[in-house]
């Protein structure tokens, strides 16, 4: 059975969790990558919000760790208000945005609950698979793994709220995905 390494990634792509539905074998979950200050992926995504995409990004302490799970989530600037107001404002109209607002916005919230940028997204990954119904065990992976690269993957068009006024917008993360789509998102993650 093979092994599928991931890299430690913040609200990541569709193509992301594409990776995860279509292994057959372990998943698991590089949280101890090397640190590099040209991976903004780590701790920052994109989303759609009324004048287009919008980048949200969770600021770091310096000095920084060796690896992403030692580098530490700063508290400066009170970002955690910042982008829960951006995610309201950007997906409170879509039909599913209440009913996972409460998986993922008290993740945010409460910046005293995590101290590290891997552990953040692995409390974003976790509140992700449960929303999508991806019920594949994910383990840390063990100390020294190195994580494959993302296969790009744009999903076929799907509803957005803003497509009206933007048109189709790719590459956001999956919780545009998610609060667009709902439970269908693991039906378009399998195409």
């Amino acid at each position: 059975m093979s092994e599928l390494i991931l890299p430690t990634r913040f609200c990541p792509p569709p193509a992301y969790y594409r990776m995860m539905v279509m292994h057959s074998g372990r998943v698991s979950i590089c949280h101890d990558e090397r640190f590099d200050k040209r991976c903004k992926s780590a701790h920052r995504t994109a989303i759609a919000d009324t004048r287009g995409v919008l980048e949200l990004t969770v600021p770091i302490e310096k000095p920084y760790g060796r690896t992403w799970a030692q580098t530490r989530v700063s508290l400066h600037g009170r970002w955690w208000e910042v982008m829960t107001t951006a995610l309201e404002s950007a997906y409170g109209r879509t039909p599913f945005f209440e009913f996972y607002a409460d998986d993922f916005l008290p993740i945010i919230a409460n910046p005293d609950t995590f101290t590290t940028v891997s552990d953040l997204n692995a409390r974003f990954d976790a509140a992700i698979r449960r929303a999508i119904g991806l019920n594949c065990p994910v383990e840390a992976a063990p100390q020294g793994a190195i994580p494959v690269a993302v296969e790009p993957w744009e999903p076929e068009p799907y509803w957005q709220v803003r497509a009206e006024k933007l048109g189709f917008v790719g590459g956001l993360s999956i919780l545009d995905m998610v609060f667009n789509l709902g439970p269908e998102t693991l039906i378009y993650l399998q195409r």
